[in-house]
């Protein structure tokens, strides 16, 4: 695979910086992760960190040539995050309650795969057009879809913090899905937090990545975002990637795919394929209507993301 990666990340009007990057590389895939810890919540950076250095270490950890199921593995490892962040937020003196957003984007053997939560964003490019842009879980994203406010109207809507879904904290998250895509030469993808989209339009975010280099128009990028916004700037986070290879040729593995996901229903089926290789030896798993310990939902999913790894 041939393509350019660069991340930045940067503190803005902010006394602390709350968000969090990550990129991992493998042979054949990549992974690009970014995450905004919630300022008006205690612990918005542990959450961050936490959920940043649990998919890059997961995605690490496959020792799979080929991941079969990418959106079950990006599902399975932001659950496995979610649960990471109220772990170690309840380990701490005093406990915290922390909160994050998330994007994450995969890109494997020319087809980016991506899912978020949150007003994490994702925009795909195709030269100076955009193609794509996550849908924030938010009550501004809503109006828009409704049509009361337009695209430019959300940065400045006085409700743009107001999140529906994160990270962390108490509930399941639902987790969005963007579509399995194949990636053509020159494309770019751009994971951000809400610091740069409050800044910049789109149109003015492709004019940046119109660059030879990546990491030149992410640094002016950032720099420019900072001075418009001035003593209001948010902590600005990036990652990035232009695809440099020939557009994918090989046959998709999912096909399209746009949706909202539900975790519980994750979980029922991890356990159950887990439990279904228990039963040769030991008893009949519960009822399942019975809820099992956060504890045994974790163990059930390390146990089912163990099928990315070969056998033997």
């Amino acid at each position: 695979m041939k393509y350019q990666i660069a991340q930045f990340s940067t503190v803005g009007a902010r006394a602390v910086n709350e968000d969090r990057v990550g990129i991992a590389e493998r042979k054949n895939a990549v992974l690009l992760a970014v995450a905004d810890g919630l300022g008006g919540h205690s612990g918005g950076e542990l959450a961050a960190q936490t959920v940043v250095d649990t998919v890059t270490r997961l995605f690490r950890g496959v020792r799979q040539t080929r991941l079969a199921d990418p959106f079950a593995f990006l599902v399975l490892t932001l659950l496995k995050a979610h649960h990471a962040v109220i772990a170690r937020a309840q380990a701490h003196v005093p406990p915290l309650e922390a909160r994050t957003t998330c994007v994450v984007c995969m890109v494997q053997e020319g087809y980016a795969y991506w899912a978020h939560v949150g007003d994490s964003r994702l925009y795909h490019f195709r030269g100076a057009r955009l193609l794509k842009r996550t849908e924030d879980h938010t009550t501004i994203e809503e109006l828009r879809r409704d049509g009361v406010i337009n695209e430019a109207e959300m940065a400045q809507h006085p409700g743009k913090s107001y999140l529906l879904q994160s990270l962390g904290g108490g509930g399941e998250p639902r987790i969005s899905l963007g579509e399995e895509t194949a990636l053509a030469r020159g494309d770019t993808l751009l994971l951000c937090t809400d610091g740069l989209w409050e800044g910049l339009s789109a149109e003015e975010i492709a004019g940046f990545l119109a660059v030879p280099k990546l990491e030149d128009g992410l640094d002016e990028m950032l720099h420019t975002a900072e001075t418009r916004m001035g003593p209001t700037c948010d902590n600005v986070t990036v990652a990035c990637l232009r695809w440099e290879d020939r557009t994918a040729t090989g046959l998709p593995l999912r096909g399209p795919i746009a949706a909202q996901v539900d975790p519980d229903l994750v979980w029922r089926k991890a356990a159950a394929r887990v439990a279904a290789k228990r039963r040769a030896t030991e008893a009949e798993p519960a009822s399942g209507d019975q809820r099992e310990t956060i504890a045994e939902r974790i163990q059930a999913l390390e146990d089912y993301l163990r099928q990315f790894e070969p056998k033997g």
